[in-house]
C-alpha cells in the first residue's frame, strides 16, 4: 500500500496533496525575502528584470544566472525587499 511506502497511517486526501505542492519556496530571490530596509518590496528594488514572454515574468536580476523558464525563479513584486535591495537609480525612473 502506497502509505505504507510513506510511513503514513493512511493516504492523503486532494486537498492535503495539494498543500505540500504549494509549500514549495521559489528560489528566484537573491537572499531571504523580508531580510531588507523595513517598508521596502522587490517592487521597488532596482534588480527587478521584467522578462517578456506570453506574459512578464518578474525575475532578480541577481540570479539571472538560475532562471528558469518556470515559476521556481519568480519573484513577488509585493514581496518584502531582501537584504540585496538596492534603489532604483534616478534616471531610470524618469521617462
Amino acid at each position: 500500500m502506497i502509505a505504507d511506502l510513506f510511513n503514513l497511517e493512511r493516504a492523503l486526501t486532494p486537498q492535503e496533496r495539494k498543500q505540500l505542492r504549494a509549500a514549495t519556496t521559489p528560489k528566484g530571490y537573491a537572499a531571504l525575502p523580508g531580510t531588507g530596509p523595513a517598508g521596502e518590496t522587490c517592487g521597488s528594488c532596482g534588480h527587478l528584470a521584467r522578462r517578456q514572454s506570453a506574459r512578464t515574468y518578474l525575475k532578480c536580476g541577481l540570479m539571472e544566472r538560475g532562471w528558469t523558464r518556470g515559476a521556481a525563479s519568480d519573484v513577488r513584486a509585493r514581496a518584502p525587499a531582501c537584504s540585496r535591495w538596492a534603489a532604483i537609480a534616478a534616471a531610470e525612473r524618469a521617462p
